[in-house]
């Protein structure tokens, strides 16, 4: 069997230029999530990158140890949503053996988010499994 390597290129070549479309339409992928009371912000990219973390006075009264188990848990969720945003704008330019390689490097859908803000910083509930 011969491989036509310029059919090959061009289909590449397609499905970057699709790539390309589809991010300059979406923008940015990052996830965010937001304490109950809105006194703890954080954005990430995809893979965890922190990109932004707001405090407002209220989130320095719960002590030191409680805000960054706080921060810690809100980067969590926003990385989970961060990925699957990575993965709804690849996952359909990539096709279904693209979107096996997207979900073995993390990038799955969000499908058990329950988009329930965090309120106690020391006693988050554990994130189910599956």
């Amino acid at each position: 069997m011969e491989i036509d390597i310029g059919h090959e290129l061009d289909a590449v070549q397609r499905k970057v230029e699709q790539t390309e479309q589809r991010a300059q339409r979406i923008g940015p992928v990052t996830g965010q999530a937001a304490s109950g009371d809105g006194a703890v912000t954080v954005e990430v990219r995809p893979g965890g990158l922190l990109s932004s973390v707001t405090l407002t006075p209220a989130a320095l009264s719960s002590g030191s140890e409680a805000l960054a188990a706080q921060i810690m848990a809100l980067a969590e969720r926003a990385t989970r949503r961060a990925g699957a945003a990575m993965h709804q704008t690849l996952a359909p330019v990539l096709g279904p053996e693209g979107e096996k390689h997207l979900t073995s490097l993390g990038y799955e859908p969000d499908d058990d988010d329950e988009d329930e803000a965090f309120d106690s910083p020391l006693g988050h509930r554990p994130r189910r499994t599956r």
